[in-house]
């Protein structure tokens, strides 16, 4: 079962053709961050030019759609048991990229006035952000696609645009 009747408008168009989309690639960046991929495969190549070393190369598989988790506390369960908060070791957060790895998005939900989000999947895993520290401004996540972002803050805002736009150009609205 697919669900957007929770989202505030803008991100439910934004998130409708990831819904039943299985999710891959799921794994854990620097510290607690979480990246997911979804939609088909694409290789990005990097390149760039340093005076020290020459030229260098990279090479990336991105989904359609790539989901950023960031600057923000997170818990996964599994048919409402905890696998996994962002302060546990590598070890257990290891548990929460296996275990929704291939699971397909089915539904998001915000709540704007305490900067919560709630991601859930199909075989029963969900994954809770909310904000930590201080600072509203902190992004929680992100979804990017080759041309548009969007994205979470802590203070309940988000900001919808251009991939490419820099952040210094970025319109930070409330989602209601």
């Amino acid at each position: 079962m697919t669900s957007i009747s929770t989202c505030p408008m803008p991100l439910a168009t934004f998130i409708e053709p990831m819904l039943g989309i299985p999710a891959w690639g799921v794994k854990q960046g620097y510290g607690s961050f979480l990246t997911f991929e979804f939609g088909p495969p694409k290789l990005e190549v990097i390149e760039r030019l340093s005076p020290e070393k020459g030229l260098r190369r990279s090479a990336y598989v991105h989904g359609q759609w790539h989901l950023w988790i960031n600057c923000c506390h997170w818990r996964a369960l599994q048919h409402d048991l905890l696998l996994a908060w962002s302060e546990d070791d590598d070890q257990v957060i290891g548990r929460v990229t296996a275990a929704l790895n291939a699971q397909k998005l089915v539904g998001v939900r915000v709540t704007p006035d305490d900067g919560r989000s709630t991601f859930t999947f199909d075989l029963g895993g969900t994954l809770e952000t909310w904000p930590y520290g201080d600072d509203p401004t902190n992004e929680q996540w992100n979804i990017l696609t080759d041309t548009e972002s969007f994205a979470y803050r802590a203070d309940g805002l988000y900001s919808y645009g251009p991939s490419s736009q820099s952040p210094d150009l970025e319109r930070w609205l409330p989602l209601r």
